[in-house]
């Protein structure tokens, strides 16, 4: 095996990729980086077990091969190169591993590439395709709001719902949900209900960050395929069926603001301040077109902040976690946002003004009156 490419386009792949490999790694092989050559490319790709990276990188081959190499210690050396022409080499035993780059050599020892783990291929053509803009977003508004906590692992993925051409993302820990829908420029092949870990939905807005077109979606053998322009991410699926979301958002409410959301989110961060009791407490409270935020931690202090809101309704008197309310104030695109309260005890909907593309529903914390 002996192939040249550029340092930079190298550097990068082999970033990307290394983001699949296990801190733990069951086998010694899931340490590695699979570097594989084509025509004029070569092939690397990295997993976990769980999910998988891989993308190609432009080369000059001059003879085809594999061979796996330590992901920390081939990530380390490439990004350290000078930004010139990379020349890999496999010896003949097909372990030894030569790089070179200007008049810097490196010899490593690699794994057979027969020994890793095959990346699954879809046998069928992709349930839908979705605008990368548009799927970043939308992991972007909900991803927050996963659990962690894994003796619920139904609850530690994401939702993707497809339905003829509206694709939905949700995401909940029990304590608050949020709830993104997009409009597909086709219908999708097939109705869809599947939960994808958490970490793969993370890799996967990190790779979709500055791209442009389109992203495939495919489905293989309880897991699912993300193909994007110079990479591709497979995953396996969280088995079990998502909790009933819809139930959890609120059909009505007793008053509802209007507020600007800059305004919000800057009086939520500095009444936080003050909030450091368990909950992370702050209150809201409306007189007319006035809301008052405010928060109190007898061993710290207190806070109280007014903005100018638009009420309508009646006066619902209620309190949060600063946290929260913060998480989703911070991802929404939208120069204002409604809250609508249902009770003091009940939950609340955050929604963007005029647009029904995105909710949040957040729980109520109980304080003593």
């Amino acid at each position: 095996m002996l192939f040249t490419c550029a340092q930079d386009h190298l550097n990068r792949a082999v970033a990307l990729v290394g983001r699949a490999i296990s801190a733990r790694a069951a086998m010694p092989i899931l340490s590695n980086i699979l570097l594989e050559t084509r025509k004029d490319a070569v092939k690397l790709a990295a997993t976990d077990l769980d999910h998988g990276i891989q993308t190609e990188v432009p080369a000059t081959v001059k003879k085809g091969g594999a061979i796996t190499l330590p992901a920390r210690l081939f990530t380390e050396i490439v990004a350290n190169l000078p930004g010139a022409p990379v020349q890999i080499k496999v010896g003949d035993g097909g372990r030894d591993v030569e790089v070179r780059c200007e008049r810097v050599s490196y010899d490593l020892v690699g794994l057979p590439a027969a020994d890793f783990p095959l990346m699954p291929e879809p046998d069928t053509a992709p349930v839908v395709t979705v605008d990368a803009a548009l799927l970043r977003a939308m992991i972007r508004q909900t991803g927050f709001a996963v659990s962690t906590d894994e003796t619920r692992v139904f609850l530690t993925g994401l939702y993707l719902v497809l339905d003829g051409k509206e694709i939905r993302l949700v995401a909940t820990d029990g304590g608050r949900l949020a709830l993104r829908t997009g409009l597909l420029a086709s219908p999708a092949a097939q109705k869809v209900g599947v939960i994808i870990p958490s970490k793969t939905m993370q890799e996967l807005t990190r790779a979709l960050a500055g791209v442009e077109g389109t992203v495939e979606v495919s489905l293989a053998e309880q897991q699912i395929l993300f193909a994007l322009p110079g990479a591709r991410l497979v995953s396996r699926l969280i088995p079990g069926p998502f909790p009933n979301y819809q139930q959890v958002i609120p059909q009505g409410h007793k008053q509802r603001l209007t507020v600007g959301t800059n305004n919000l989110l800057g009086a939520v961060r500095r009444v936080a301040i003050t909030a450091r009791d368990s909950a992370n407490v702050v209150r809201l409270q409306t007189d007319g077109d006035t809301l008052t935020l405010a928060s109190n931690t007898p061993e710290y202090g207190r806070s109280e902040e007014t903005i100018q809101v638009q009420s309508e309704g009646e006066v619902v008197p209620t309190a949060f976690n600063a946290r929260y309310l913060l998480d989703c104030l911070t991802v929404l695109e939208a120069d204002e946002v409604t809250f609508e309260l249902t009770g003091p005890l009940s939950p609340g909907a955050l929604r963007p003004k005029g647009n029904a593309d995105y909710t949040y529903v957040l729980a109520p914390v109980r304080v003593a009156s």
